[in-house]
């Protein structure tokens, strides 16, 4: 006896038929971890595509990010792993001083020698060279003072006090003492510095001294005697030179005032 079916084919038999076709012709869904960076359209992710906290150092290559990625203020200190920034990942010239707040380099962040003097402003620039706040007490050592480097506008006025002054290391020029021994014929037997001295004319007795600098505001006092004579009896007079204001006139003469030429010593203090 022939049964006879009735057919029952709906939409739901088709539209799962097809679903079943698909799958098996596409080799089914999507497993876990398949899609990679080449399934991605470039810059097609967003910040709220990628879930807090699920980015981490090892997911970025090396030097990928750069300053025009990142947003003003963006990445604060506590992105920052304690020593993670070296100073090969900050380009030459990168970090400027509007980058750095007030005190936000100590002393202990710099390596010796790290700081030139190319490194910092000169005192012509807005902001430039170095002020006293700048400088710890005792940082500056005569090591770090170039000869002669240090002028009379860089010294205070009554900062210098005889400890600041090797004993015997002033000359008698920058005390402002000038002396001369002078023979009877004239001829400098031992100065200062600097001194010449003549007789003057045929005149007995009577010679000039220049000091190479200005000593009319000065004091001048003589006592008879050369290098190598103890005593000379006689008299000295000393007196501005005219018309030679680096000059000093020196008048000698025998006990009784006559004019004779006679050694001298000499001492200017100004």
């Amino acid at each position: 006896m022939r049964k006879r079916f009735r057919s029952r084919m709906t939409y739901a038999n088709v539209a799962s038929t097809l679903a079943l076709v698909f799958a098996l012709g596409t080799g089914g869904a999507y497993a876990a971890n398949t899609i990679g960076s080449d399934d991605v359209i470039d810059e097609s992710l967003q910040s709220v595509d990628v879930k807090n906290g699920d980015l981490t150092t090892a997911d970025i290559k090396n030097r990928t990010i750069k300053d025009e990625d990142l947003s003003k203020d963006s990445v604060g200190t506590l992105a920052l792993k304690d020593k993670g920034t070296a100073s090969v990942d900050i380009a030459d010239g990168a970090v400027v001083a509007a980058n750095l707040a007030d005190g936000a380099v100590a002393g202990t962040k710099l390596g010796d020698g790290s700081v030139t003097s190319a490194k910092v402003l000169d005192d012509s620039e807005v902001g430039g060279g170095l002020g006293p706040q700048d400088l710890a007490t005792n940082a500056v050592a005569q090591s770090e003072i170039a000869t002669d480097g240090v002028a009379a506008t860089e010294i205070q006025d009554n900062s210098i006090d005889a400890g600041e002054i090797v004993d015997f290391g002033l000359t008698n020029q920058d005390v402002g003492v000038l002396y001369a021994e002078v023979s009877s014929s004239g001829t400098l037997a031992d100065s200062s510095g600097g001194v010449t001295s003549s007789k003057i004319g045929s005149n007995a007795g009577n010679y000039e001294v220049d000091f190479g600098r200005n000593v009319s505001n000065c004091t001048a006092v003589a006592t008879l005697g050369g290098s190598t004579t103890t005593i000379v009896p006689g008299e000295v007079n000393v007196a501005d030179r005219s018309g030679n204001v680096e000059g000093v006139f020196v008048d000698t003469n025998n006990s009784d005032g006559s004019a004779a030429d006679k050694a001298f010593r000499l001492v200017v203090v100004c």
